[in-house]
């Protein structure tokens, strides 16, 4: 079932600019702020993957063949907003610039934003994301300190289902 149904034209999978060997998206153009990078909706399932995206508490998506390039930020570019429709089983993404984005650069989402935990291949793997504010290694939201999970869900860009933990 899984289908775009917005996939921005000025984003197209490429090099990863601090992931070497890996790929990524990247914007071909500047983008504007509050612009649509993808827009995707398939079947909810309980399986987390490296590329899953969380969208309840026990679900998650595959974001496609484009999305799934979408890499890791401490401090992204977009923010991934979700909606699950419990009753059908089916959920949609959507990977929005919560900054201006130039040409040439990568489109990153925070992990912790949208993920519980992510798997055990990426727990607490070095990030290399580079930002001034770089958390050092990759986690999901239950794993931050509590105030790196109250700087999060200030800035309201978690999803709903994530609560700071004790």
């Amino acid at each position: 079932m899984g289908c775009y149904i917005i996939k921005n034209q000025k984003v197209a999978i490429g090099d990863s600019l601090f992931l070497k060997g890996e790929k990524a998206l990247i914007a071909q153009d500047n983008i504007a702020k509050h612009t649509i990078i993808f827009l995707y909706e398939d079947t909810a399932t309980d399986q987390r993957t490296r590329t899953s995206i969380q969208v309840a508490v026990d679900k998650h998506i595959e974001p496609g063949d484009f999305g799934a390039f979408a890499n890791h930020s401490c401090e992204p570019n977009t923010q991934i907003i979700a909606n699950y429709d419990e009753e059908r089983n089916v959920a949609q993404i959507l990977m929005l610039s919560i900054k201006p984005i130039r040409k040439g650069e990568e489109i990153t989402f925070d992990y912790a934003t949208t993920e519980t935990t992510v798997t055990s291949g990426l727990l607490n793997k070095a990030c290399l994301c580079g930002s001034k504010n770089c958390r050092g290694k990759i986690t999901g939201f239950n794993e931050l300190s509590a105030p790196h999970q109250m700087e999060l869900l200030a800035n309201e860009s978690t999803a709903n289902y994530l609560q700071l933990t004790e």
